[in-house]
């Protein structure tokens, strides 16, 4: 039985189709090539923009086209906040949100072999255990979802519910499962991360990092994202151990006291600075990127500048920079959207271009230096500094495995318009 799987967004999504093959892997299911037909196919959709609202639709329509017969199946965000309308969409066999999708791969086994499975209902969001990465070879771990903030521009509460935490002593099992099957790096997922709790509601996110930091002596993790708030000494302390890759991901969004205030977001310029100048400072070479929403409603060119401003202050190594769009159900829908679309287009296109540029300027602070890579497959490699690209001696493919550490030096960088760009690395010795 083939089954395909497209998956969009972020690595909660990416996670979560890992457990979904895995229940319907061991059930006798394999995964079809792109250029074979599947009986079943899953989208796992994002909604955090109208442009991934239409991105989403897309692929729906255009996997209904392409594999005449196949039963497809829609779940995640915009699964969840806007289930009539994929309903409505012909050729979807059936729309399961969030708050459905661990019953998923269980209904899917149902409609195969006709009859009801043991386990079906009543699954919590952290059900799939014991999951291994399929496709990729560095492992998402999802430590906790939801999120209790009331950013006016979300919509993702509405999606993802709030928040919720994996047990403790669950993680830590799954953190020694993924090392003893020799997952070289684990991915920690959340919508808000550092939310984490403890069962009697207390913050518990970095004593869950230091006992995972005590387990690890092959694998390395790493933070997908992390509130502004979230980076304090606690954190960027044991972000020093060895196994700790060297990344962060700070969401700014803007650089504008009045912006940020209207985005009901939780600092202020001054307060933001102040953490990642410490995180400069106790870790060099830190990899900083950063999300930046640009157009909103109360965004005149002023606020724009002192974004940018602010953005080139801090240096980061890479941006990701999104046109506002309004929201179904947010408390920002009620400012409009007055920001022409081609001005908004402006901006974004402005800072991407921006963001080539610090990511070249890092690329020449880091040049020659001494590297922990992964291989991802095919020569290509990931540093724990989030450095990307290839090994320049391409004989050497086939005596590595993907997976496999390496420690390697980046001798070459191709800027690439737009977004970040490649690096060449050849192996080196300690």
């Amino acid at each position: 039985m083939k089954i395909k799987f497209h998956t969009l967004g972020c690595r909660l999504n990416f996670f979560e189709t890992d457990g979904m093959y895995s229940v319907l892997k061991d059930n006798g299911f394999q995964l079809a090539n792109n250029n074979e037909s599947a009986n079943y196919i899953v989208v796992n959709t994002c909604t955090v923009t109208n442009r991934a609202d239409v991105k989403n639709r897309n692929i729906i329509r255009n996997a209904i086209k392409t594999n005449p017969g196949a039963k497809v199946y829609v779940t995640g965000c915009y699964a969840e906040t806007d289930k009539e309308i994929l309903q409505n969409i012909p050729g979807v066999f059936g729309v399961f949100g969030n708050s459905e999708k661990s019953n998923l791969a269980y209904k899917i086994l149902e409609d195969w072999e006709g009859k009801p499975t043991t386990q079906t209902t009543n699954l919590d969001r952290f059900s799939y255990s014991d999951v291994l990465p399929e496709g990729h070879t560095r492992a998402y771990l999802k430590i906790q979802d939801g999120c209790n903030r009331k950013c006016s521009y979300c919509k993702i509460p509405a999606a993802r519910g709030l928040g919720v935490s994996r047990n403790y002593n669950d993680v830590l099992d799954q953190v020694r499962y993924l090392q003893d099957n020799g997952i070289g790096e684990i991915q920690l997922t959340g919508v808000n991360l550092g939310w984490y709790r403890l069962e009697n509601g207390e913050k518990g996110f970095l004593n869950l990092l230091e006992d995972i930091l005590k387990i690890l002596e092959y694998s390395r993790i790493r933070l997908s994202s992390i509130e502004p708030p979230d980076v304090g000494s606690g954190l960027l302390d044991l972000m020093k151990h060895p196994r700790f890759c060297k990344f962060l991901h700070v969401p700014i969004q803007s650089g504008s006291r009045k912006v940020l205030k209207d985005m009901k977001r939780t600092y202020h310029p001054d307060a933001f600075r102040k953490r990642i100048e410490l995180a400069r400072e106790k870790l060099p070479n830190l990899f900083l990127g950063t999300d930046v929403i640009v157009g909103f409603p109360s965004e005149t060119e002023t606020e724009f500048c002192e974004t940018k401003t602010l953005l080139k202050e801090l240096g980061f190594a890479k941006l990701h920079v999104f046109p506002y769009s309004v929201r179904k159900g947010t408390s920002a829908m009620e400012l409009g959207d007055p920001i022409p679309g081609d001005e908004k287009k402006r901006r974004v296109l402005e800072l991407m271009a921006f963001s080539s540029e610090l990511h070249t300027e890092y690329s020449k602070s880091v040049m020659g230096n001494l590297y922990e890579g992964i291989l991802e497959g095919n020569g290509r490699l990931v540093t724990d500094n989030y450095l990307k690209g290839k090994l320049t001696e391409s004989k050497l493919y086939e005596t590595l495995q993907p997976g496999q550490f390496v420690d390697i030096k980046p001798v070459s960088y191709i800027p690439a318009k737009d977004r970040e760009g490649e690096y060449g690395f050849e192996l080196a010795l300690k």
